[in-house]
């Protein structure tokens, strides 16, 4: 006989029957959450030289310990999803913040918010916020990518250059190329919006075995403009760089070229940079020096030793600048 409590519930039994046949697929999310959170205790001296800083948070009044942040804190979101026939809908979102503090950097997204449609043949166009397309090359021979006081960093790996006072441009529509044979390339033009002047920028790579070879460039008009280019040979024991820069700010010509080099060693990665920076005008050079050990305690988790020292020609209030020196200890965590 039948049950007829039984029979009524049988539309509430196959729809959970349903929910649970698609739930390793819905569990299969194309969203994934990413960060970083990096703190190193450091010691500066009182020196009176620019020194390239983290978060604009170095190079002010030395001769100090403080806790601070080798590169930004962040956490992000990214996404894609298949669209079949070779289509791919993706999407980037990142935030910035100091851990040391938990204060927020501003815009919210500042780091990169963008959309962008991908085909394996076609290759990829996005907009939206994003790294001018010289930033790759350029952080691709800096031996830090840009972080901790070691690294050459934006003043001397662009020579002084920047978009809107960064190495992003907001209101961005660019395209990126397939990889043939180990080489890419991107372009990119950032719109004029509110009052802001259009900047175009692009990139060549080739990446293929033991070789880098790099260049880009970035131009806002004929008194803003942006030319990298370097190479790099990884012979398993030094991977030795060069990178050659000249810049146009403010209607003035700069030039940097900086030299650089990792080793593997142990279970890390010794890194060691040297950078001149020269601006227009006389008596006014940039010598920079980077040196670090990166030790791996897992392939997300590191700890570090850093040294970061600048000096600058010329005089601050009519006295001579004096070398600025930081010493980093710390440790970096990506998730």
């Amino acid at each position: 006989m039948k049950n007829p409590r039984l029979i009524a519930h049988i539309p509430l039994i196959a729809a959970l029957a349903a929910a649970t046949a698609v739930a390793p697929a819905a569990a299969q999310s194309s969203v994934v959450i990413f960060g970083r959170v990096d703190l190193s205790v450091t010691k500066q001296n009182s020196g009176t030289s620019g020194l390239n800083g983290t978060n604009g948070r170095l190079g002010t009044a030395g001769n100090r310990w403080d806790l601070r942040p080798g590169s930004a804190g962040r956490i992000g979101f990214r996404g894609s999803e298949d669209l079949g026939s070779g289509l791919k809908a993706s999407f980037l979102m990142e935030h910035r913040f100091n851990p040391d503090t938990g204060e927020p950097l501003t815009p919210f997204w500042q780091a990169r918010s963008f959309v962008e449609l991908s085909s394996v043949v076609a290759g990829t166009v996005y907009l939206g916020r994003e790294y001018i397309p010289a930033f790759w090359p350029a952080l691709r021979l800096d031996p830090w990518g840009f972080d901790s006081v070691g690294t050459l960093g934006p003043k001397h790996q662009f020579a002084l250059y920047t978009v809107d006072g960064g190495i992003r441009t907001n209101n961005t529509l660019g395209y990126k190329t397939p990889r043939f044979a180990g080489l890419t390339a991107n372009l990119a033009v950032a719109a004029g919006e509110g009052g802001r002047k259009r900047a175009v920028g692009g990139n060549v790579e080739y990446r293929q075995g033991a070789v880098y070879i790099g260049a880009g460039f970035d131009r806002v008009d004929s008194r803003s403009a942006l030319a990298l280019i370097g190479a790099a040979y990884d012979f398993k024991v030094v991977r030795p760089a060069i990178t050659f820069v000249k810049s146009t700010v403010a209607g003035l010509d700069h030039t940097n070229i900086s030299l650089a080099a990792t080793a593997p060693v142990g279970n890390g990665l010794l890194k060691l940079a040297v950078a001149k920076l020269d601006p227009d005008g006389a008596n006014n050079d940039s010598t920079r020096l980077g040196v670090g050990y990166e030790h791996y305690l897992s392939k997300r988790t590191s700890l570090m030793a850093n040294l970061g020292s600048g000096k600058q020609q010329g005089s601050l209030a009519g006295v001579a600048r004096t070398r600025t020196t930081v010493y980093e200890f710390g440790m970096k965590h990506n998730f």
